[in-house]
C-alpha cells in the first residue's frame, strides 16, 4: 500500500504577489507587475537586435520577490530514500518537482548571487556564475518547465525557507519509522517525468512548526519487537525434476514465464548476488505483515507486464503455490514477518521457499539493485530477474 505521510501546520500559503508600483486613478484597476532581468547574453543580443532594455533600480528585478520565486511558491519538501534528492510541492504545480542532492547544501550559509538576471536554463547559469571572486556565488535559471524561478544551489543562504524544511524532514526520517511514498516528479528542467521513493513529507510554513509524530506500540505500550534473524533449520525441499504442468491459458493471454518454470525445476537462471548491508528503513521497518492486497493490481506502467503477472499467478495457482502477494511489502516465506519497505513485483511460496520476481525491460537496467536489496533483507529466498519488454 502506497502511503502519504503528512507532518506540519495548517500554514497559510507563503506566495508573494507581484508588486504594484502605482495608484490607480480612479475608473482604472491596478496592474500586476513582476520584473525580470535578462542574462547578460541575451541582453546584448536584444542590443543587436536594436532593442534598449530600460534600466531598473536596484531591487525591482530581484528574483528573491518575484511571484514564482520558488522559496515563495513551495508549500510542502518530501525528502527520498533511493531517489537521491528532495520533492517540493508547489503552489499552482500539478506535479511535485525533484531536486538531486546534488543541486542542495544545506551548510551554506553565506553565498552571494552572480546577478539578478534570469538564465533560460541551469547550465548557462551555471557557466557565468562559475566565474568570479572566490566566494561562494549562485546564480538563477528558469526551471520546471520554466514555471519557476531556481538559484543553482539550494541552501540556507538561497532559499532559507526550503533549507530549514529540508533539515527538519531529514530529521524526522531519522527518528522515525519509514513509510513510503511513491510519486510521479518532474526533473527541476522539465524534460522528464520520473517515478522516485520518498518516505516523509513536510509542509512549509514561515516558522515550521510540526506535530509529534505517532509510533506504533505493541502490547503493554512497548514498540514492537524488531525483526529476527531468519534461521534456515533445513535444507529446502528437493524440487521436482521437471516443470509443474501449466493450467491451459486463457485465449489471448500470455504463457507463463519460461524463466518462472525453470526456476521451480531447480534450474534459474538469475545467478545469485551476496548479501550486503540493509538499509535504514529496512531495519526498522514493523515486522507486522500487511494485509494481503488484490492480486490484479498493476506492478507499473507497463500493459506487457502486468499482463504477464496476472498469467504468471494463474500458473501459480495451478501448481499450488501459496502466500502470493502483488507489489507488496518484502515478506519471508510462510508469511512469517516484514523485513523491508521495498515491493518486489511478485513474490510466493513454493516447496517451503520464498520466491521474489522482479520484471524488468531490457534497457531499464533496475534488476540487479532490486535483487541486491531481497537478498540482503532475507538471504533465504530466491530472487527471479525476468525481462519483459
Amino acid at each position: 500500500m502506497l502511503l502519504l505521510f503528512l507532518v506540519g501546520c495548517a500554514a497559510k500559503p507563503s506566495l508573494m504577489g507581484a508588486r504594484r508600483y502605482a495608484q490607480a486613478s480612479p475608473g482604472h484597476s491596478l496592474v500586476d507587475v513582476d520584473f525580470e532581468a535578462p542574462s547578460p547574453r541575451r541582453a546584448e543580443e536584444l542590443r543587436q537586435s536594436g532593442i534598449r532594455l530600460p534600466r531598473l533600480s536596484q531591487g525591482m528585478a530581484d528574483p528573491r520577490v518575484h511571484r514564482d520565486f520558488v522559496d515563495l511558491r513551495v508549500t510542502a519538501v518530501g525528502f527520498g530514500i533511493s531517489a537521491g534528492g528532495y520533492l517540493l510541492y508547489c503552489e499552482g504545480l500539478p506535479l511535485p518537482v525533484l531536486v538531486p542532492e546534488s543541486h542542495v547544501d544545506l551548510g551554506l550559509t553565506s553565498a552571494e548571487p552572480l546577478s539578478a538576471s534570469i538564465y533560460p536554463d541551469r547550465d548557462t547559469a551555471l557557466e557565468d556564475s562559475a566565474h568570479g571572486s572566490g566566494h561562494a556565488r549562485y546564480a538563477y535559471y528558469r526551471g520546471a518547465g520554466g514555471a519557476l524561478i531556481v538559484p543553482t544551489l539550494f541552501s540556507p543562504a538561497t532559499t532559507p525557507r526550503i533549507a530549514q524544511t529540508m533539515l527538519e524532514v531529514r530529521k524526522q526520517l531519522a527518528e522515525a519509522v519509514q513509510h513510503e511514498l511513491k510519486v510521479l516528479s518532474l526533473t527541476l528542467t522539465g524534460t522528464r517525468v520520473l517515478q522516485g521513493v520518498f518516505s516523509r513529507i513536510v509542509r512549509v510554513s514561515a516558522e515550521p512548526t510540526l506535530r509529534p509524530l505517532v509510533r506504533k506500540e505493541g502490547p503493554g505500550g512497548e514498540a514492537p519487537a524488531p525483526r529476527q534473524p531468519v534461521t534456515r533449520t533445513s535444507a529446502p525441499a528437493p524440487e521436482p525434476a521437471s516443470a509443474p504442468a501449466a493450467p491451459s491459458p486463457v485465449p489471448g493471454s500470455p504463457a507463463p514465464s519460461p524463466g518462472l518454470v525453470r526456476a521451480l525445476t531447480g534450474n534459474n537462471l538469475t545467478p545469485p548476488v551476496a548479501a550486503g548491508p540493509r538499509l535504514p528503513q529496512d531495519v526498522t521497518v514493523n515486522p507486522k505483515v500487511p494485509k494481503l492486497r488484490q492480486s490484479n493490481r498493476p506492478i507499473g506502467t507497463s500493459p506487457t507486464q502486468n499482463a504477464q503477472v496476472q498469467a504468471d499467478i494463474q500458473y501459480l495457482d495451478g501448481i499450488g503455490a501459496r502466500n502470493i502477494r502483488v507489489n507488496q511489502q518484502q515478506l519471508t516465506v510462510r508469511n512469517d514477518q516484514r523485513v523491508g519497505t521495498n515491493r518486489p513485483d511478485l513474490q510466493f511460496d513454493y516447496k517451503g521457499r520464498r520466491y521474489h520476481v522482479e520484471y524488468d525491460t531490457p534497457t531499464s537496467g533496475r534488476g540487479p539493485g532490486h535483487q541486491s536489496r531481497i537478498t540482503s533483507n532475507d538471504s533465504d529466498a530466491e530472487i527471479l530477474l525476468l525481462i519483459v519488454p
